[in-house]
C-alpha cells in the first residue's frame, strides 16, 4: 500500500507542473475543506507491474458477458470412441413390396420315383368314340374240341339193300346220357353234379339223377364226351384258373380234361372233351371233378357209351 500512496503523490506533483499549480509544502497544515470534485482526468499510461506477493483482493462481481466471438477453426477429428452397448431392437418395419421375378433357374436332376399312390375312383365313362377301321384278319386259331354228339337227325328214304357182308360180332348197344339245366355252383376239390338221365340203353351203365357218379357195372371199352359253359361265381378274385378232370374210381385219367382262365367278372367259356377209357373191372365209377376257384355251371351234359365189351 505504502508504494501505491507514493505512487499517488508523484502523480499529483506532475499533474501540478503540468497544471502551473505551486507545489505541496513540506509540512502540511491543517485539512482545508474538501473542495468540489474536479473533473476526471484522462487515464493515465499504466505503470509497471509491481512485485508480486501482495495478497489477493476479493474477487469483483461477474461483468456483463461480452460479444460471442467468431467460431475458431474445427479442431481435427478425435479418435473414434469404443462402441456403445447394442440397444434392443426395434419393431419389425412394414413389409416392403415384393421385388421382380428374378430369371428361372435351370432344371435340377429328377428325383427318384415315389411309391405308387392308392388307384382313385373310376371317373365317369365317356362318350363311345366313333368306330376305328377294321383290323387286319388274325390268323386261323387251332381247332376247338369236339362238341358233344348232337341228336340224329330224321331218318333218310331206306337205300337199296347191299350185298350181305360176313359175319360180324355183335355191336354194343349200351349208352348213357345226363344233364344239367339249371345254373348250379360249383368250387375246386367237388365233382360236377347232373339232375336229370336223357336216355339210358342197356345195364352197363347207370346214374341216380341229382348225383355226380355214374356207375360202369361191365367191363369193355367206352367213350365219354362232357360239354358245358362255365363262367364265374361272385367276389372271386381274378385271374380265376379253373379245370375239370376225369376220375375213374378216384384217378384221373390222363387226357380227359379241360380248363379255362377267367379275368373279369363277364368272361365265360364252354369247357368240353371226348376221349375214351377201358374199364378192365366192373363195378367202376366214373365222375368229373373240377380244380380251381368258385365257378357257376349250366347246359352241362355228360354221355358214356360202350364201343366195345371186354374180351373174354
Amino acid at each position: 500500500m505504502a508504494w501505491f500512496n507514493r505512487k499517488e503523490d508523484q502523480d499529483l506533483q506532475e499533474q501540478n507542473v503540468r497544471c502551473g499549480c505551486p507545489p505541496r509544502p513540506c509540512c502540511p497544515g491543517p485539512t482545508g475543506p474538501t473542495g468540489p470534485t474536479g473533473p476526471t482526468g484522462p487515464t493515465g499510461p499504466t505503470g509497471p507491474t509491481g512485485p508480486g506477493g501482495g495478497a489477493t483482493g476479493p474477487t469483483g462481481s461477474t461483468g456483463p458477458t461480452g460479444p460471442t466471438g467468431p467460431s475458431g477453426a474445427t479442431g481435427p477429428t478425435g479418435p473414434t470412441g469404443p462402441s456403445g452397448a447394442t440397444g434392443p431392437t426395434g419393431p419389425t418395419g412394414p413389409t416392403g413390396p415384393s421385388g421382380a421375378t428374378g430369371p428361372s433357374g435351370a432344371t435340377g436332376p429328377s428325383g427318384a420315383t415315389g411309391p405308387t399312390g392308392p388307384t382313385g375312383p373310376s371317373g365317369a365313362t365317356g362318350p363311345t368314340g366313333p368306330t376305328g377301321p377294321s383290323g387286319a384278319t388274325g390268323p386261323t386259331g387251332p381247332t376247338g374240341p369236339s362238341g358233344a354228339t348232337g341228336p340224329s337227325g330224321a331218318t333218310g328214304p331206306t337205300g337199296a339193300t347191299g350185298p350181305t357182308g360176313p359175319t360180324g360180332s355183335d355191336a354194343a348197344s349200351d349208352l348213357l346220357a345226363a344233364y344239367s339245366t339249371p345254373s348250379a355252383p360249383g368250387t375246386g376239390g367237388q365233382p360236377l353234379k347232373f339232375d336229370m338221365n336223357a336216355v339210358i340203353s342197356g345195364s352197363s351203365i347207370s346214374h341216380t339223377e341229382g348225383s355226380s357218379d355214374f356207375t360202369i357195372n361191365t367191363p369193355g371199352m367206352y367213350t365219354v364226351a362232357f360239354n358245358g359253359n362255365f363262367a364265374p361265381a361272385s367276389n372271386v378274385n381274378f385271374p380265376l384258373p379253373v379245370s375239370l378232370d376225369l376220375e375213374l374210381n378216384g384217378t384221373i385219367v390222363p387226357g380227359a380234361a379241360a380248363a379255362h382262365s377267367f379275368h373279369t367278372s363277364s368272361d365265360a367259356a364252354t369247357l368240353s372233351f371226348s376221349f375214351p377209357v377201358e374199364i378192365s373191372a366192373a363195378p367202376a365209377t366214373l365222375r368229373i371233378m373240377a380244380q380251381g376257384g368258385n365257378f357257376v355251371y349250366t347246359i352241362a351234359s355228360f354221355s358214356i357209351y360202350k364201343v366195345k365189351n371186354e374180351q373174354q
